[in-house]
């Protein structure tokens, strides 16, 4: 990477020499000059500081009108595949109609969005409130258009407890329900956050996540695959991370087939794909002895994850990068095409302490081998 930024640059200065331009000054929000999302992880009501910037030291007083524009919520989602909601007017005050940069310097004083309250905000969401330059009242310099607005991207961080797998690993029944066919889906999604605290050291060095042996399993490790790789194994396609996955801190691995291609994320972003023309998935199992697990595989029991997980989920659709990226720590239990939703933050009840509920309502609780465990004080994001 360092030799091709090395031969960008090089490119760029010849060009440069070839085809002098002359650069003009410009505003912009400070922190938008590379993209202008900036994002917020809140526990609490906060002060957020922000400020106009101009690319070199002023000359004159610049002063440029500040407003919050809702409305460009609903196209930031089109153009970027997001599902942002509108951050809750009850929540915000942003009293700022000017920002002045005064001679001689480079930033305005800072203005404030104020998050009074996180009453309204839902864990499944994450709010935007886009912050527009409206224009420049005094001076003479022009506005970065591709940082006209910036869009300040919050949501609440979760403290949860998720379950501890070392040695527990779950089973789920997705015959349960004979109304529901899932001997032959067309498109799948499979995800979890997982927190590994050390990868199998016994050949074959597999450790599992979820799914289906034989058919669309997601794991770590195999016999030539390095026990820290992702991998989705089963079905004729398989499909390893060009990333290795590190222990002792909190990843969101998903895979998805969308009837042409398997896909890998890690932490919502694709890193491995593989062009895979096959049939549908059986949830069902390819056999009654290979059905569905967490933790674990119907095929060897010994193929456990050694850590905790947490927010794993089953859809009957491909989701997109964006959709990954946007839910790694909570969805609404009703999204369409979620199958199957386990949180891992409770048993079902006092005498089922072994069992995690499907949130969905469908009825594919995860039965677990014993008595779960937890860790407590899980943050997400």
């Amino acid at each position: 990477m360092k030799y091709l930024l090395l031969i960008l640059f090089l490119s760029g200065w010849v060009v440069s020499c070839d085809n002098p331009e002359k650069f003009e000054d410009v505003l912009y929000f400070t922190g938008t000059d590379v993209s202008p999302i900036v994002k917020y992880s809140l526990e609490e009501p906060t002060n957020i500081g922000l400020s106009v910037r101009a690319s070199a030291k002023v000359s004159e007083n610049i002063k440029v009108g500040v407003k919050v524009n809702e409305k460009l919520v609903e196209q930031f989602n089109k153009e970027n595949g997001t599902n942002y909601k509108t951050l809750p007017s009850n929540a915000y005050v942003f009293e700022a109609k000017d920002a002045l940069i005064e001679k001689n310097k480079y930033a305005s004083e800072p203005f404030y969005l104020t998050i009074k309250s996180l009453d309204s905000f839902k864990d499944e969401d994450t709010y935007c409130l886009p912050i527009e330059i409206t224009g420049v009242k005094d001076g003479s310099l022009s506005i970065l258009e591709s940082s006209k607005v910036m869009y300040v991207v919050i949501n609440k961080t979760i403290i949860t407890k998720a379950a501890v797998l070392n040695g527990t690993y779950f089973s789920v029944d997705f015959d349960s329900d004979p109304a529901r066919d899932l001997s032959a889906v067309s498109q799948i999604t499979m995800e979890a956050r997982i927190y590994v605290n050390s990868f199998q050291n016994n050949s074959p060095y597999i450790s599992t996540v979820m799914g289906l042996e034989e058919n669309f399993l997601v794991r770590f490790g195999d016999v030539k695959i390095p026990k820290d790789i992702l991998q989705l194994a089963g079905g004729g396609y398989p499909v390893s991370s060009i990333d290795a996955v590190p222990t002792g801190q909190w990843v969101h691995v998903a895979a998805t087939y969308d009837g042409k291609r398997i896909c890998l994320y890690i932490n919502g972003r694709l890193n491995a794909y593989t062009d895979a023309p096959r049939g549908g998935i059986n949830l069902l199992g390819v056999d009654p002895s290979r059905t569905f697990y967490i933790g674990t595989t119907s095929n060897d029991k010994g193929r456990t994850l050694k850590g905790n997980i947490s927010e794993a989920r089953v859809w009957t659709r491909a989701l997109t990068e964006a959709e990954i990226l946007n839910n790694i720590c909570a969805v609404s239990a009703d999204a369409p095409d979620l199958l199957a939703y386990w949180k891992f933050n409770s048993w079902k009840d006092d005498a089922n302490k072994n069992i995690v509920v499907d949130y969905t309502g469908h009825g594919y609780d995860a039965i677990g081998n014993r008595t779960i465990s937890w860790v407590e004080g899980v943050r997400c994001p």
